[in-house]
């Protein structure tokens, strides 16, 4: 059972989602395997650089992330993602921008 803080909103439409506050270690590293398996790193000279980037991996990282810290939308916790998409732009790109918060400071930059 994850007893994590959520927190719950209001879409445009009206309906409540109820969101995880961050992500554990393992959720972002999931989230970011998607991003690290779509993109050619070229290293030279001891220094990295992305040199190519599949430009499918926000749509896969979006639903991804859905999956990861929505705990629950419309009053059911089954099936969010499809009933997600399932629903209007505008309750789609809202709990996406939410979501996000929950990822920020997960991704720390490598020294």
């Amino acid at each position: 059972m994850d007893n994590r803080e959520t927190k719950k909103l209001t879409t445009p439409s009206g309906k409540e989602v109820e969101i995880k506050t961050y992500m554990t270690a393992r959720e972002r590293n999931g989230l970011r395997a998607v991003y690290l398996k779509n993109a050619e790193i070229n290293v030279s000279q001891g220094e990295s650089a992305i040199k190519g980037f599949s430009a499918s991996v926000a749509d896969e990282a979006e639903k991804k992330l859905l999956e990861l810290v929505v705990v629950n939308f419309d009053g059911k916790s089954d099936e969010i993602l499809d009933r997600i998409l399932d629903g209007t732009p505008e309750d789609y790109d809202f709990i996406v921008l939410e979501a996000n918060k929950s990822g920020i400071g997960s991704f720390q930059k490598a020294n």
